[in-house]
């Protein structure tokens, strides 16, 4: 996610990082060579009896710009319920923590180090499950939060054979509860609510996995960019007899325009992945680490730093 002062219109309007120009420019300096091909041919061959007039392109225009507008307002829905999935997850395990922390308990002084020992275990578990649906999302390995996060080396063997590793990890954190409800130290009242945080970060999981599995209709994506790209390539045929010589700039003007609602779309359509606008997954998973290393009462020096942006960018 590009994080930068927006404290200057002129350097907003000359940014090029972080902005569509670096995927578009080849697509409209061809439409802008090919415009000022065709008012070459018009000026000096004598094609200007073949010209359109500006009328039909008016309406496709118009037709076509509100046609991008709904293509990306439904691409940016994708983009903003993965944000508001990710929040939820912030919150949920936050929640989750502290009811572990606080729920979780036994009156036996023999039993105190067990019970500290198996919520550690669980605040392990979880942040191993953010992790490991960060990497799923953004098809990466978890190995390292695993080994960082999960103590045993049999639950680590399971996990590794699964195709669905938030999936074993939230019956692992099942089974976790299950324990400590076996042993007396979590009581039968609480144990629906521990419950109920663990089926909302499954809920979150199912979420996100349905944004990355069902992108916008392919043929919706392919007319899209073919009628922006034909619209482009027609236009010096409508402009070149009413603005001369500057047909490639007018052209190139507007093909920066839809080549650039296009192409802003495609990058938002898909959230969870590493390019600049993307969602900062990664920043959002240390968040939380953070957050629950610190209610577990870690010693400071085993809580990460938070992540800032490298170059205006925040992964």
């Amino acid at each position: 996610m590009i994080v930068t002062e927006k404290d200057s219109w002129l350097r907003m309007v000359f940014a090029v990082h972080g902005t569509t120009l670096g995927k578009i420019w080849p697509r409209v300096l061809f439409v802008t060579a090919f415009a000022a091909l065709m008012t070459y041919a018009s000026n000096e061959l004598g094609l200007h009896k073949y010209s359109l007039t500006t009328a039909p392109f008016t309406v496709v225009g118009l037709a076509l710009a509100i046609f991008l507008g709904f293509r990306n307002s439904a691409a940016y829905d994708r983009y903003w319920e993965g944000r508001k999935l990710w929040g939820s997850m912030v919150n949920v395990t936050r929640t989750f923590a502290v009811q572990i922390l606080t729920v979780i308990q036994t009156e036996n002084d023999s039993d105190a180090d067990g019970v500290k020992h198996l919520q550690n275990e669980l605040i392990g578990s979880i942040l191993a499950y953010v992790n490991a649906l960060r990497h799923r999302l953004r098809d990466s390995d978890p190995s390292a939060e695993l080994n960082e996060y999960i103590e045993e080396a049999s639950v680590l063997e399971t996990l590794q054979r699964q195709s669905n590793i938030p999936v074993a990890l939230s019956r692992h954190i099942g089974e976790q509860l299950a324990k400590a409800s076996s042993k007396g130290w979590l009581d039968k009242f609480h144990l629906p609510l521990l419950h109920n945080n663990l089926t909302e970060m499954v809920a979150v999981q199912g979420g996100c996995e349905r944004i990355k599995s069902t992108p916008i209709p392919f043929t919706y994506s392919v007319l899209t960019h073919r009628t922006v790209m034909l619209y482009c390539l027609a236009l010096p045929c409508g402009l070149h007899d009413t603005v001369g010589i500057l047909t490639p700039l007018v052209v190139g003007f507007v093909a920066y325009t839809f080549f650039g609602l296009d192409a802003v779309g495609d990058e938002i359509e898909q959230p969870f992945g590493l390019e600049d606008n993307h969602l900062p997954l990664h920043a959002i998973t240390r968040t939380i680490e953070i957050n629950l290393l610190e209610l577990a009462a870690r010693d400071s020096t085993d809580i990460p730093s938070p992540l800032v942006p490298v170059g205006h960018v925040l992964k």
